[in-house]
């Protein structure tokens, strides 16, 4: 076994559209690594003999001359003749100055028999296809006819119309049949290769087997050598079975299309020539090493001899930069022997000053060209390919491209497409590639199996790094045939990617972990957790074998046993990196989609990702998906009363706008994390599955793109704003959200520009809150009946714009309501309620330890805002709208809770509230901001009731003794006709409203308060003015029984309490109401306007702390 290198890499790929010319013409060829020992070499052809399919008694000879019919796995690419010949047109002039460096052929001479080059013929036209069934139930034929008359690329599908969760009963075989002319390469060595057929496919040539082909995503060769000899024409036939239990995969949640979906050809070549057996490669493989400016460059040439003689051959390759212009090649003369498939020989070169492949930045490709001669100098076979030079590393929780940090941009892709099935044209590859670089994308997890050619080549011209893996998906079965299988599709995935400088990552398996469900599928599939283990280490080695140069990776479901197994096989080095498939927030609950929301799915995933690492002892983790669905016609409204059950991913609904939340927060966390080098968006384009979920049969709907792979979810510009810094834009999310159900939205604009404004119907609405990067909010915006919305973003003094128009609104729903949630004591969290019901326990002895509370069908705007008194902490931080106050997981009581209504709500409304406390059961009803509960006694809260009341309506019940305390601020005022009150606290009123009665002294203390100092206070009196002296500690400010109001007061801390809290307090004024929060001994009230004070109340803040409410307009004098 081949010694593992160290993961930072030099590497060099081509991209495999070939030419394949007349005499004299430049070919194109193929690479391979000096890794292939003769070893490696030695398995490599014990493996192709063990994974042909052979009948009758066609086998190997005992000279060791491969037999023709001999199954010679083949490139996975689109190529055709008329690709290649477009590839020539679009090289023209490249190709020129490549030919005029070439040396020119000798002249024909008197040899045996005259020199042949390899020529190639497209046969994809005119096949007669067959369902060979006698019914049309169950089939689907997106890319072509059915039975009939067909051209290639074809695709079709069975579903089975009962019984299609049984996947053998989708299991159909069909035929494909064409006669064709071969007089003008007859008698030549003639192979036949299939660029993907799924699944299974068995060949015949004038009804006698060839071979059969196991796997549905790779390339295979076979030759027909014998089989077609003295012939004009044949007749060729390829029975294709779509779906089996004996190779993989099996039970996969994605449509397993069936058909000869990519080109076919035939090609035609000399004895000797650049080989086509080693599984579907081009016989020739690239390395490079950089050493600071200059690269090492080695490549292996794999050679094949049909003669019965050794051959004298020379093989130059040359090395072309992007504009044709030669920089290095060598020259060496190699001895072929007879009758042996897959010699390799290896040769280096320099080029100095290299020019590095460096991912979308600058994705620079040089050419290598391969010419094989005889010893008269003729020219027997060429190969040209395109390649690039390029160094990647992971190291300390990034990705590092030629040794300079670079971010991953990267999405999942499946390769079928609306309307064609798997059968998709290149033009339509050029195009998804398109939208994924205006997104913003540089990287692409080819899933799950390896795709075409043509779009690892798309992926080296355009800079995207790849993660490609196999179909190996779920289960793993005792079936030899199966085992078999995973790993020659792995050498043919390798072998046929090699030379890619896009592709950095080989998957060797996707979420296996043989659930106990598999049994189901038959008694083969009932696997031990050793059996899994060793077999999937075994996997993991013959990867690391086949490429020491790339990463050896592999996808894993999201569960604590799933990857404690799948550590036990990645350990030692076996697997380099494992990425983990997070649904976190699609296929698990949500309370609510607003900042609560969010934390919740941040928390969760936080804490599976750290326990993932200590499960693989990594230093850093790749998130290999992450996703959720969304169908554009389904819309709702992102809020704290928006939820989420676990249940909901797999039912009717998946909203737009849901899809957008979710992969917010997602990416909110990895650019917050500094351990997730790489991590790919599940998915860029919706795709067709056996699902029945989000409002539309047959679809997975977690793409960006919808399945017409045109039509964006607001999503894509979510990425866009983030990836792409180049191209300005502004856009207006919920567009097809035409009808809402409120007038109060929270409107939410993806952009890359410094700054947005938003207009509603003309009227600006002032610049967007930023809630995350590329994201702009503005909240409770009020619309009208009918709507128009425009936003205007600004970058470097240029302005950029969205809008839409005919947005509908209407208040539809009920009265404003609430709802509350309470975590308790040893239950957690408690169902929701509302409208004054209780939340909590009572009689139980069980602490309230956090609360949420969030408003229904709010026809207003402003929030609802609430905060807590936690035992051991003291007051809290106000939260709003579904956020959670309080504490969990600490053990800790709440004692005490304020709540209070902004905006348009608070005048429409009051809010009362009150408590169950620890001793004195059922308090008061507090409103509008008033404390309920205890401070200061040790009394738990144990359930609470809130309930909404028109505005000026009555209370629920009594509001007497809704605060208990004995520690804070306490005050009493005298009020005229009254007297004397009650002494209040801690932010309750004390005075009157609404019946014009003056204050006319008050009295200010502290009580029990752990650190020293005093509280002092000065009255503004009528007639008299300021007082002349501060009072302190309960003693008298203002008059008594001489009828003179207070106008106004002033109240200070002194000593520690002074460094400790901020004192706040605010006055009720005739004619002025509630003025501001005035704090530390400013004026509150007013002065020369003969105004009585009716009210005051008074709290400590903690130093530095929020103030209670509006500071603003504290002090009127005249």
């Amino acid at each position: 076994m081949r010694k593992r290198m160290k993961k930072k890499f030099a590497a060099i790929c081509i991209s495999l559209a070939i030419t394949l010319t007349g005499p004299g013409m430049s070919m194109v060829t193929m690479t391979y690594a000096d890794e292939i020992t003769k070893e490696n070499q030695q398995d490599q052809e014990i493996s192709n003999d063990q994974n042909n399919t052979k009948d009758g008694e066609n086998s190997n000879t005992n000279d060791g001359k491969e037999t023709e019919n001999d199954l010679i796995q083949g490139n996975d690419s689109d190529s055709s003749q008329e690709k290649a010949e477009e590839n020539i047109t679009e090289e023209e002039s490249k190709e020129d100055n490549m030919e005029a460096q070439q040396e020119e052929p000798s002249e024909e001479t008197d040899s045996e028999e005259a020199v042949t080059q390899r020529k190639v013929l497209n046969i994809n036209d005119g096949w007669n296809f067959s369902t060979n069934d006698t019914s049309t139930a169950g089939w689907n034929f997106p890319s072509g006819a059915g039975n009939g008359v067909v051209n290639l690329p074809h695709s079709w599908e069975y579903v089975h119309p009962r019984q299609s969760y049984i996947p053998q009963m989708n299991s159909k075989t069909v035929t494909y049949e064409k006669t064709v002319n071969i007089s003008e390469i007859k008698n030549k060595n003639l192979f036949i290769k299939f660029y993907g057929a799924a699944r299974n496919t068995e060949v015949f040539i004038d009804g006698e087997k060839v071979g059969t082909h196991v796997g549905g995503y790779s390339a295979f060769v076979f030759d027909i050598t014998n089989y077609v000899q003295g012939k004009d024409e044949i007749t060729i036939k390829a029975n294709v079975t779509n779906i089996d239990t004996v190779s993989i995969p099996i039970n996969v949640d994605y449509t397993q299309w069936g058909g000869i979906y990519r080109d076919v050809e035939l090609i035609s070549t000399d004895d000797q020539y650049i080989s086509l057996e080693d599984y579907g490669n081009k016989g020739i493989y690239i390395d490079s090493n950089v050493n600071g400016t200059t690269a090492d460059v080695n490549v292996k040439n794999e050679i094949s001899n049909k003669s019965n003689d050794d051959k004298e051959l020379k093989i130059v390759t040359d090395i072309y930069d992007a504009d044709g212009n030669k920089v290095t090649g060598t020259e060496q003369k190699v001895t072929a022997k007879a009758n042996k498939n897959v010699q390799p020989y290896s040769t280096k070169c320099q080029i100095d000053n290299v020019h590095l492949w460096n991912g979308t930045k600058d994705p620079y490709l040089y050419t290598a060209n391969v010419t094989v001669y005889n010893e008269n100098d003729e020219v027997l076979d060429t190969v040209s390919d395109n390649f690039g030079v390029r160094t990647y590393e992971i190291k300390n929780g990034k990705f590092y491209l030629n040794g300079q940090e670079y971010e991953i941009h990267g999405v999942g892709m499946h390769q079928d497409r609306e309307g064609y099935g798997n059968a998709v044209p290149d033009d339509l590859k050029v195009q998804d590639m398109n939208l994924m670089q205006e997104m913003g994308v540089n990287a692409i997890r080819t899933s799950h199996y390896p795709h075409s050619q043509s779009t690892y080549n798309l992926a080296d011209e355009r800079g995207m790094l790849v993660y490609c893996e196999i179909p190996y998906y779920l289960l793993l079965s005792n079936a030899e045939s199966y085992k078999t299988s995973i790993k020659e599709e792995l050498k043919e995935m390798i072998r046929q990617g090699y030379n890619h400088p896009s592709i950095m990552m080989w998957g060797i398996e996707n979420e296996v972990y043989q659930p106990a469900s598999a049994a189901a599928f038959g008694k083969d599939f009932q696997i031990n957790e050793n059996t899994l283990v060793s077999f999937n280490s075994s996997v993991a080695k013959l990867a690391q074998k086949e490429d020491t140069t790339r990463y050896i990776v592999q996808a894993q479901i999201d569960s604590s046993n799933a990857n404690k197994v799948c550590a036990k096989w990645s350990k030692n080095g076996n697997v380099d990196y494992t990425g983990v498939n997070l649904y976190v927030g699609f296929k698990s609950s949500v309370s609510s989609a607003d900042d609560e929301g969010r934390k919740e799915i941040t928390d969760t995933l936080n804490r599976k990702l750290n326990e993932y690492k200590q499960t693989y002892n990594a230093s850093s983790m790749m998130i290999t998906e992450y996703g959720a669905g969304a169908n554009i016609n389904q819309h709702a409204t992102m809020d704290e009363n928006f939820s989420w059950s676990s249940d909901d991913a797999s039912k009717d609904k998946h909203y737009e706008e849901y899809q957008a939340f979710v992969l917010e927060t997602y990416y909110s966390l990895i650019q917050k994390r500094k351990d997730i080098p790489v991590s790919f968006v599940w998915n860029m384009f919706d795709f067709s599955c056996y699902r029945n979920e989000g409002g539309i049969p047959r679809r997975n709907t977690k793409g960006l793109v919808c399945y017409d792979h045109t039509t964006k979810k607001d999503a894509f510009y979510f990425y866009k704003a983030n990836w792409n810094q180049q191209d300005k834009f502004v856009y207006l999310t919920s567009k097809r959200y035409t009808e809402r159900d409120t007038k109060y939205q929270q409107i939410k604009v993806y952009s890359n520009c410094e700054g947005v404004e938003l207009f509603v119907n003309g009227q600006s609405v002032g610049k967007g809150r930023k809630q995350q990067s590329g994201v702009f909010v503005w909240d409770d915006v009020k619309l009208d009946d009918m709507n128009t919305i425009k936003a205007v973003g600004t970058s470097d003094g240029q302005t950029y714009s969205d809008e839409v128009s005919g947005i509908k609104a209407e208040n539809k729903n009920s009265a404003t309501s609430i709802k509350y949630q309470t975590h308790i004591q040893s239950i957690g969290w408690q169902e929701a309620k509302k409208d004054g019901q209780t939340s909590g326990t009572i009689g139980k002895g069980l602490r309230m330890e956090a609360l949420k509370v969030k408003l229904q069908n709010k026809k207003y705007g402003g929030n609802i805002e609430y905060r807590t008194h936690i035992a051991q902490k003291g007051w809290q931080d106000w939260k709003k709208n579904g956020q959670t106050a309080g504490t969990t997981g600490e053990k800790l009581a709440m004692e005490a809770v304020r709540l209070k209504l902004t905006g348009e709500l608070a005048e429409h409304y009051d809010i009362y509230y009150r408590v169950h406390s620890q001793s004195y059961g059922w308090l008061g009803w507090a409103k509008n901001g008033e404390i309920a509960g205890t401070a200061g006694l040790a009394k738990r809260m144990e359930a609470i009731q809130i309930k909404l009341v028109e505005k000026g309506g009555k209370a629920p019940g009594t509001s007497e003794k809704h605060y208990v305390s004995n520690q804070g601020v306490f005050y009493q005022s005298h009020v005229q006709t009254y007297g004397w009150q009650t002494w209040k606290q801690n932010g309750e009123t004390s005075g009157t409203s609404g019946q014009a009665k003056r204050l006319e002294a008050i009295k200010i203390k502290l009580q029990k308060m752990k650190v020293s100092g005093n509280i002092e206070y000065q009255s503004h009196v009528q007639t008299y003015g300021w007082e002349k002296s501060w009072k302190k500690n309960g003693q008298l400010s203002g008059t008594s029984g001489k009828a003179k109001r207070l106008e106004a007061v002033k109240i200070r801390l002194t000593g520690e309490m002074k460094n400790k809290y901020d004192v706040y307090y605010r006055v009720h004024a005739q004619s002025y109401g509630w003025l501001g929060w005035a704090k530390n001994g400013e004026k509150a009230g007013t002065e020369g306007l003969a105004k009585r004070l009716e009210a005051v109340q008074i709290v400590l803040v903690e130093k530095g702390g929020a103030a209670p409410g509006s500071t603003e307009k504290t002090f009127i004098k005249k």
